[in-house]
This record gives structure tokens, C-alpha cells and sequence, in this order.
């Protein structure tokens, strides 16, 4: 059997099961390596995503090409994260850019609060 042919096997012979698995180790991957997340979140998805490829790897039966299939699977995450961050290199939105003031000469008054307006009783006195 070939390579190729035992990650076909692989993806035939997969239940619901299995495909939970993937898609929890993948997504759980993802949250792990990014940084806008705090670590106590990062380090939970870190787990959660090696418990799942380690339940993946044990429920299928060619454990081999299970482990080959989450290494491309990693792979392939990797990759999009390093398009995204070319991408985003070549237009410029990683730079951080100062926030514009107003200059000292004019400068700007806070807005006064508007005087609150409701439905009131007419309190003049009214001609007979």
C-alpha cells in the first residue's frame, strides 16, 4: 500500500466519530496559535487540540496515516496563517499608525449636553 493510498483508506473509512475529531484538533489548533487570544485560552485549545488528535490517531484503524493526515492537516493551517500574514505584509495592515490629533490652535470643545424635552403641562394662565 502506498502513501497516497493509505490516506485514502484513511478519509473512506471515516465515521462521525473521527470527523469530530479532526475538525476538534483543527479548530482547536487554530485558537491555539493565534495571539489575540489570552494564554489561560490558548493553552486550553493547546490541549483540547492534542487530546483530539490523540483520540483521532487511537479510534483509526491505520494509525500511521492518521498521524500523516494531521500533519498535513497542520500544514495546510500553517500555510493559510502564512498567506494571510504575506498578504497583509504586501498591503501594509500590519503597520500600526499613529491616531491623528487636533491641533493646539483649534481646539476642540466638548459637546454640552442638551437640556432634556418632555411632553410638559402648559403653565400659563390661559384667557377666560
Amino acid at each position: 500500500m502506498s502513501f497516497v493510498d493509505g490516506l485514502a483508506s484513511v478519509l473512506r473509512e471515516m465515521n462521525l466519530g473521527e470527523l469530530a475529531l479532526v475538525l476538534a484538533a483543527v479548530l482547536s489548533y487554530s485558537l491555539a496559535i493565534n495571539s489575540s487570544y489570552s494564554s489561560g485560552l490558548r493553552s486550553g485549545a493547546a490541549s483540547v487540540a492534542f487530546a483530539s488528535a490523540v483520540g483521532f490517531t487511537t479510534l483509526t484503524p491505520a494509525w500511521m496515516s492518521a498521524v500523516v493526515f494531521l500533519a498535513l492537516a497542520v500544514v495546510a493551517v500553517a500555510a493559510v496563517a502564512g498567506l494571510a500574514w504575506a498578504l497583509s505584509a504586501v498591503l501594509g495592515l500590519g503597520e500600526v499608525r499613529p491616531t491623528r490629533t487636533a491641533p493646539d490652535s483649534a481646539a476642540v470643545r466638548p459637546a454640552l449636553p442638551a437640556p432634556a424635552r418632555a411632553f410638559a403641562p402648559n403653565t400659563r394662565a390661559q384667557p377666560l
